[in-house]
């Protein structure tokens, strides 16, 4: 079961929660231009339960946005911070209220303790980052910021192209065999 259908023709609320790209989509659609930036984050690729998995999401719907939308001029900018002095590790994030034992050695409770407040990243530079992308003439898709998330992000390449390189051979032998 599933819904395809390009995102800015596809009007259901139940397939769209507040803060959806997709909603932002048909704001833009008639304008024939500008970028759309959303927010996900170094951490989206792997790791961290629910939230990585909703900024893995973004990427997703944020990928298929720039390729729906590039014939009408509008760019997708995916933001991928690492960590900023932000608020993010203080009030703004919930934590699982119980800590099983055999994650306390990575554990994200841990971190979150000892790095409020203590993140090297400097949102104004991020901002201004930002804004520069937007304003490029080329603006890039996916934009980590912070050598954090760079180093995610070349972590993850590498090993998408281990995977890849690995089993290509075995992989590619799809086809049906030509007679």
């Amino acid at each position: 079961m599933g819904t395809t259908g390009r995102r800015a023709q596809t009007g259901s609320q139940k397939l769209e929660p507040p803060g959806n790209p997709g909603r932002f989509t048909r704001a833009a659609l008639p304008r024939r231009g500008g970028t759309i930036v959303t927010m996900s984050s170094g951490a989206g690729g792997g790791g961290g339960g629910y939230y990585n998995a909703a900024k893995f999401a973004v990427e997703g719907v944020s990928e298929a946005l720039a390729g729906e939308l590039k014939p009408f001029g509008i760019r997708v900018l995916i933001v991928e911070p690492g960590p900023f002095r932000t608020d993010f590790l203080g009030r703004s994030i919930t934590m699982a209220a119980t800590e099983m034992p055999d994650y306390a050695a990575s554990s994200r409770r841990h971190y979150r303790e000892t790095n409020d407040g203590n993140q090297a990243g400097d949102p104004d530079k991020a901002v201004a980052v930002i804004l520069r992308a937007v304003d490029a003439d080329d603006t890039p898709l996916h934009l980590p910021l912070g050598p954090v998330a760079h180093a995610i992000a070349e972590r993850k390449l590498a090993s998408f192209r281990r995977d890849i390189d690995a089993w290509r051979a075995i992989s590619i032998a799809t086809d049906f065999d030509r007679r």
